[in-house]
């Protein structure tokens, strides 16, 4: 079920009003929260729930056999279901791409095995759920968290529905404990969950849509537009993709907090920032969280001098790279993304205002366009394609006018609506104004939405991840 249908539109009121029916009964709750996640996620397909349970329950079961004393059998429990986790993963989501890899490899040395391709479908957000059940296992042994013995609440957590197909990943010591106390309605959490609503949505199909048929355009024969255009194409391409995941975001956050459940932010103006150590502050905070919190820290993070900093950092961001997709074009964006944060690790620290101000523009503009370079490499298909974009960007014309520099009609005033709420979570989250403003706002927005969703209308972008 995706957040921008007519489903999802009938779907979330009806869930808003039997979860609000049942807030004297935590359990009744939570069982009801449960079902309705699972019902969510088999909107897809329903032999996608045997994965999300099994994770479930192995996830509770090896906790629940843990003493808190990090004693060898803490660490085999913790291991097994981290394993089994991961090997889930794998199978469905790298399997044949290292089947691939290894078969070009031994074709380096003129052996060439006829292997089969396994036709595997990728579950839907199994790279959010995975990394939570991880994170919940590693928790409960270092003993951040005590395991609960309610396994319909924790079920809850591992499938709470609008977070579930592409986060924010969350840490069981935020999301956990919610789900196992009583909730009581609040009208101004709700009424800030709609308008968090209204700019996901409106950031999905008026920005993010509007962008992605711009660079399916530009990007589906480079050969056919200049080296400018293939430029315009990373500015677009990095529009879009900022518009549809932060959308998304808005929408699973707002959505929770109808139910008066808290996520953490996801984004925080990213494009604001002024170099590109603050940017990934800023992009997908909840992943690179998790990956500082059990893959950076564990390897030493920065306490074993500055060469095993830098050696934790690429690890780190090649690893990201890959979890977001079993090519090498995602490796190859995440290292050079690594590499782009190594002059800060030989840099003196600096202290900082939180936000940037009109003086700083120039520097975001300037880091914003290396970001967008660089993800013409992520939004490649395939090693192949990358090295048709970088050829048209070697030979091609710089001084041609991009094609469809239209796109600046949305860029422009979605920047500007950004620059301007940058101090709150969202643009919409604080209207101080007459009322008349205000509604003129949700109905030119609705109105906006309506008629972008006659056009183009596309999955979010990190359902495949």
């Amino acid at each position: 079920m995706q957040f921008d249908t007519y489903t999802y539109a009938l779907f979330l009121p009806l869930v808003f009003f039997i979860y609000w029916g049942l807030r004297r009964h935590l359990k009744w709750q939570n069982l009801f929260l449960l079902v309705a996640s699972y019902v969510f996620y088999g909107w897809w397909d329903w032999r996608m729930l045997c994965l999300i349970i099994l994770t479930s329950v192995t996830t509770w079961g090896s906790a629940m056999l843990m003493r808190g004393d990090r004693s060898r059998a803490d660490k085999t429990w913790a291991a097994l279901n981290i394993v089994l986790n991961l090997g889930i993963l794998c199978m469905f989501k790298y399997l044949n791409f290292l089947r691939d890899s290894f078969v070009h490899f031994l074709g380096l040395f003129g052996v060439n095995p006829d292997w089969p391709t396994l036709y595997i479908l990728l579950p839907v957000g199994i790279s959010f759920y995975t990394f939570q059940a991880i994170s919940y296992t590693v928790d409960v042994y270092r003993g951040d968290i005590k395991p609960t013995r309610d396994v319909v609440a924790f079920g809850v957590f591992i499938a709470f529905f609008p977070q579930l197909v592409a986060g924010p990943i969350e840490r069981a010591t935020n999301l956990l404990p919610q789900f196992l106390r009583t909730k009581t309605f609040d009208y101004e959490t709700a009424v800030v969950g709609m308008r968090q609503i209204l700019w996901g949505l409106a950031k999905k199909l008026i920005i993010a849509d509007g962008m992605g048929h711009y660079v399916n355009q530009l990007l589906e024969n480079p050969y056919y537009y200049s080296a400018s255009s293939m430029v315009w194409a990373g500015i677009l391409f990095a529009v879009q993709i900022y518009a549809d995941f932060s959308g998304y975001s808005d929408i699973a956050i707002g959505s929770a907090r109808l139910l008066n459940i808290r996520l953490k932010p996801n984004f925080r103006y990213p494009f604001f920032s002024r170099d590109m150590k603050e940017l990934w502050q800023r992009w997908h905070i909840s992943l690179m969280t998790w990956f500082r919190h059990y893959v950076y820290f564990p390897l030493g993070g920065s306490r074993r001098g500055r060469w095993r900093t830098v050696f934790n950092t690429m690890v780190v961001f090649s690893l990201s790279g890959l979890w977001h997709g079993a090519d090498w074009t995602f490796v190859i964006w995440g290292t050079v993304n690594g590499l782009l944060l190594l002059p800060f690790i030989f840099m003196p620290r600096s202290k900082r205002v939180d936000d940037a101000r009109l003086r700083d523009l120039p520097r975001c503009v300037l880091t914003f366009l290396i970001f967008a370079a660089v993800f013409l490499v992520f939004r490649a298909d395939g090693i192949t394609h990358l090295g048709q974009i970088c050829d048209v960007m070697m030979h091609g014309s710089w001084l041609a006018v991009p094609q469809f520099i239209e796109g600046l009609y949305y860029i422009v005033p979605f920047f500007v609506i950004e620059w301007l709420g940058r101090h709150q979570e969202f643009p919409l989250e604080q209207m101080r104004m007459p009322r008349v403003a205000r509604w003129l706002i949700y109905w030119g927005l609705l109105a906006g939405i309506a008629v972008a969703s006659l056009d183009y209308s596309t999955q979010f972008i990190y359902f495949q991840f």
